[in-house]
């Protein structure tokens, strides 16, 4: 019986050998072309969301206020009546009314008839610090004006276009005290400005208004001029002109300038100037004798004219006529006034 012929394993172990070996290679050559490629490869880069640009509004600048807008000085010359409220003698604008604001207005045209160029703002010098011949209760010689009064000038003057000036007697109150007190219309309203009359004035209680001649000092008016400039940039109103009433001559030439029988204002030369209030010297010496025209004339010449080269310390002069004390010998004319050197800026009427 023949033997089952015998298989041979080798082939299919050679087979197998073969093809381990095939996959080998086939790995190692993939491996030598697709890790380089993946280290190479390009990676996109992921995109930046941007925000979407948006205008943003510029803001609008602020204004820069300017307190010659308004202003009444240099371009306009005022024309006012002077008056202690209700007290008739003391001048035209003792009530505010129809009939003395027709006489004004009047007054006032005579003036711009004769210079166009200088439109003429009306007004009233209104006393409201008072002078008394007794002490009363505070001892100060003076008394204010009640504010009920004051208001119903306040009133008129703005349904009118009127510029009305609050004027500070003083008498022994402590200067800063009574300007302070009425500092406050000056704030809230445009067209009212100040005037101080140092003839009344007693700032070292050194004697009784209307009985004793007075002497002032540039240290007692600087702070005056000092708290007037300060209301414009403060309170957003056209500059302030502040009236300086001189009724008799400066000391700055005298051996005595402290000497009241010698001088109204010791050391005129010394008054503070500064160019955010409009400071003026106003003549106020009172007329009615022979000769008084030529006197008022000299007075202006020295105290405005001469004083202003000398100093340097204000810009602009002011002048008070008298319609009754003055017209028993003559009342200077609009067209004399006018005359004076420099022409006066701030002319005023009283009775």
């Amino acid at each position: 019986m023949q033997k089952p012929r015998r298989v041979s394993h080798k082939p299919r172990r050679l087979l197998a050998i073969v093809f381990l070996l095939s996959m080998s290679l086939i790995i190692a050559v993939g491996a030598r072309i697709i890790v380089p490629a993946l280290k190479t490869r390009t990676v996109a880069p992921i995109p930046t969301l941007t925000r979407r640009a948006v205008a943003t509004p510029t803001p609008t600048p602020t204004p820069i206020f300017d307190p010659d807008l308004g202003a009444v000085l240099p371009t306009d010359r005022v024309v006012a009546f002077y008056a202690v409220p209700y007290a008739e003698p003391t001048g035209p604008a003792y009530e505010p009314n129809d009939t003395m604001l027709a006489e004004l207005r009047h007054q006032g045209a005579a003036y711009e008839q004769l210079d166009p160029e200088h439109p003429v703002r009306l007004g009233i010098d209104l006393v409201v610090s008072v002078p008394d011949a007794f002490p009363g209760p505070n001892k100060s010689y003076s008394h204010h004006v009640d504010a009920g009064t004051i208001q119903t000038y306040i009133d008129f003057c703005s349904k009118r276009d009127l510029l009305l000036f609050l004027d500070l007697n003083f008498g022994l109150s402590p200067v800063m005290d009574e300007v302070t007190f009425f500092l406050p219309y000056l704030q809230k309203y445009a067209f009212v400005h100040m005037a101080i009359d140092p003839e009344w004035m007693f700032p070292r209680r050194d004697g009784i208004p209307g009985v004793n001649l007075s002497n002032v000092r540039a240290s007692d008016l600087n702070p005056i001029i000092q708290a007037v400039a300060e209301i414009p940039m403060q309170y957003h109103v056209p500059r302030k002109i502040l009236i300086i009433h001189q009724y008799r001559p400066d000391g700055d030439n005298l051996k005595t300038p402290y000497d009241p029988g010698q001088a109204e204002i010791a050391d005129k030369r010394n008054l503070l100037f500064d160019p955010r209030v409009d400071v003026v010297i106003h003549v106020d010496s009172v007329g009615g004798y022979p000769g008084d025209i030529k006197d008022k004339r000299l007075q202006y010449s020295e105290w405005v004219q001469q004083d202003m080269k000398k100093y340097d310390n204000f810009l602009y002069g002011g002048f008070k006529l008298f319609y009754q004390h003055e017209a028993k010998i003559r009342l200077m004319t609009p067209q004399e006034v006018l005359s004076l050197d420099p022409p006066p800026m701030v002319i005023t009427y009283g009775n």
